[in-house]
């Protein structure tokens, strides 16, 4: 299609016509040489009626002037045709823990960032590229000019959690969003793994595409690994489920350590898409637990697990404020524990763990922290809503074996969550269990008084305080390794959640942008125009400079 955008200057095509005329009533002329021209001077004139006047001959001189006269006159109109307005893409980038698969070499992130850097290097310098990082949390990783967005994939790194692409979508829609000028286009660049699926719709400011990378199902995960204390006190077990998220049926070799020496090695037969638990006793002295898988899946991240047990050496454990007896039956029921009893809060004796029952002094005690109800006057414990934080993260240590539903009808003394906490276990009034790094100490906040509900008095409380237990002397003895506020990452000898380690694609949503956004495309459609004047006006040129030739060469 042709468009003038300045119709005005179509009345320069007049020229053309007025050209005619002139060659008209000039004639066409021709220069012949001849001798003399003294003979023809006395010759009398023909008389004779009208004259009649031809038409002039088509040469090409007159071609070439009546070219350059509509060729002017074009531009003059601004001729121009439609064209693709300058864009805005958004790229979204998995960096879940599946993305890390390798059934696509080297891995499916790195195919991802493969088909990105394509996607980049057919966009013009025009075109804008919002760059989105879609790990537990969306991130925008950088957005400008495709050559400057590059560097930004390049450097992406993929993480050890599930996708938040719900976030990161509603991240690209903003982005798309504040250039209304520009056609927008969402790219997902994705194994579609997805433990729970994206939304299907919102108000997405742009067309959704999914690019899909991977695709098998080949994997085996530990899933979960509990150490327990047999009731004797005189030795522990563990409790290892696997799950084989392949469609076929497996044999794997399984390997316990404890303390870094080989204590069992064993092949167990998974059948297709199952899980199966092993029991595998353990000597009372091992105190810290680690289980592997042998086998070659695509996904390694889930093939190892640790746990820290409570056996080992003895621990002293020392508890200061109220002193209930609920929380100290329930501390000195954990064998590995040698508990001893503070006059005050602010005077405590170093310990390999300190247990602060509704107080939180000025000067924290060194060494890792549980407090147990404390107080909610605290500045410590200020903070809003539930945050980034699940409400129920089912597979954290300090959960597992824990009947939930006994947990959740407790009601927190705090209504929001502090800056260096997470959320492990929280309701719609405020957060329950949190842990974190407080002034370099790792913390577990039991944000509820166990006595007034009568939990104290069940055999969930003594559970829950040993698991607390063991995880601050774990976080104790490896710092780094476990602890990461923001919860980016989990750590890497963690057990997953089953529906992270089952890398196989899920059906993909039907993504449609709102009814705005696809105004908003078509409008911008239509604004983009390429200007075709300059190659008229060049054209002009040309055959002016012919006509010249032509004019000269004819004398």
């Amino acid at each position: 299609m042709i468009f003038f955008l300045a119709p005005l200057g179509l009345a320069a095509l007049l020229i053309a016509p007025l050209i005619y005329l002139i060659h008209l009533l000039r004639g066409s002329r021709r220069r012949i040489v001849v001798p003399a021209v003294f003979l023809w001077a006395n010759l009398p004139r023909a008389s004779g009626g009208r004259t009649q006047r031809r038409r002039p001959p088509i040469t090409l001189l007159l071609l070439l002037q009546l070219l350059a006269a509509v060729l002017g006159a074009l531009a003059l109109a601004r001729l121009a045709s439609p064209s693709d307005p300058p864009r805005h893409v958004a790229l979204v980038l998995d960096a879940s823990a599946s993305m890390q698969a390798t059934d696509v070499s080297p891995s499916r992130f790195e195919a991802a960032r493969g088909r990105g850097l394509d996607r980049l290097a057919g966009l013009r310098t025009t075109d804008r590229v919002s760059l989105i990082r879609a790990g537990t949390t969306a991130s925008l990783l950088g957005s400008g000019t495709p050559e400057s967005v590059r560097s930004a994939l390049a450097g992406a790194q993929v993480g050890n959690g599930t996708a938040a692409i719900g976030d990161a979508l509603a991240l690209a829609s903003a982005q798309i969003t504040a250039t209304p000028d520009r056609r927008g286009q969402i790219v997902v660049l994705t194994d579609a793994a997805w433990p729970t699926p994206p939304p299907a719709g919102g108000l997405l400011a742009a067309p959704v595409e999914v690019v899909a990378v991977g695709g098998g199902s080949d994997n085996q995960a530990i899933t979960s690994l509990i150490v327990r204390m047999d009731p004797s006190g005189r030795s522990q077990t563990a409790f290892v489920e696997l799950e084989n998220a392949a469609d076929h049926a497996v044999r794997i070799p399984v390997r316990l350590s404890g303390d870094g020496a080989p204590l069992d090695e064993r092949q167990v037969d998974l059948t297709p898409r199952s899980r199966t638990r092993i029991v595998i006793p353990l000597p009372i002295e091992v105190a810290k637990v680690r289980v592997e898988l042998l086998g070659h899946d695509a996904l390694a991240l889930d093939d190892v697990a640790e746990a820290l047990s409570a056996g080992g050496p003895p621990r002293d454990i020392v508890l200061a404020g109220r002193q209930s007896a609920d929380l100290r039956r329930a501390l000195e029921a954990m064998p590995f524990a040698h508990v001893h009893l503070a006059g005050g809060a602010t005077d405590t004796p170093a310990a390999d763990l300190t247990v602060l029952e509704g107080v939180l002094p000025a000067q924290l005690p060194a060494g890792p922290l549980l407090l147990v109800d404390p107080p909610s006057s605290s500045g410590r414990l200020l903070g809003v809503g539930l945050g980034s934080g699940a409400r129920v993260q089912s597979s954290h240590p300090l959960l597992q074996g824990l009947d939930l539903t006994a947990l959740q009808a407790e009601t927190p003394s705090v209504g929001g969550v502090p800056g260096w906490a997470k959320v492990v276990l929280g309701t719609t009034q405020g957060p329950l269990i949190m842990e974190g790094r407080l002034e370099g100490h790792p913390v577990v906040a039991l944000t509820f008084d166990p006595t007034l509900s009568g939990l104290g008095k069940t055999l969930a409380f003594p559970l829950l305080v040993s698991n607390a237990s063991t995880f601050l002397l774990g976080q104790a003895e490896a710092p780094v390794a476990n602890n990461n506020n923001n919860n980016n990452n989990k750590s890497s000898v963690e057990p997953f959640d089953h529906a992270e380690s089952d890398i196989a694609p899920r059906p993909l949503p039907t993504f449609e942008p709102t009814a705005s956004s696809s105004t908003s495309s078509t409008s911008s459609l239509s604004a983009g125009w390429l200007d075709r004047w300059p190659w008229l006006v060049g054209g002009v040129l040309l055959v002016l400079g012919l006509e010249w030739v032509v004019f000269t060469r004819r004398g």
